[in-house]
């Protein structure tokens, strides 16, 4: 029968911060998907505006543009951090662990101490 290993401190933490990226970008591919529904919804209906709302368009294609390259960014900016946090602890996981601290000496009583020389 095979020994079951308990998981570690820094695996569980791999781990939860593997989940929460995973699911951030689950959010992004969805906030991807609600920009491409709106724009194409936005240009479907671009024809049939009268002139007033023709500017509001411009300025809703523009809001649009912009969005997606802040969505782009940021998916980039998560995926930096996903790649720095997932070395950062395979080498926390590979480093030695710190070396066992000496036992402090016992202190000695001020009765036990030898007396200091006197001064010449």
């Amino acid at each position: 029968m095979p020994a079951t290993t308990k998981p570690t401190p820094q695996s569980r933490t791999a781990a939860a911060a593997r989940a929460r990226a995973e699911e951030d970008a689950r959010r992004l591919e969805r906030i991807s998907a609600s920009l491409d529904a709106a724009q194409k919804d936005l240009a479907a209906i671009g024809g049939s505006v009268g002139v007033g709302m023709r500017d509001l368009r411009r300025d809703l294609t523009r809001l649009f543009r912009d969005a997606r390259r802040d969505l782009l960014k940021m998916r980039r900016a998560v995926q930096r951090n996903v790649e720095h946090l997932q070395r950062d602890l395979t080498a926390a996981a590979v480093a030695k662990p710190p070396a066992s601290r000496r036992a402090p000496t016992r202190a000695t009583s001020p009765a036990n101490r030898r007396p200091a020389a006197a001064p010449h």
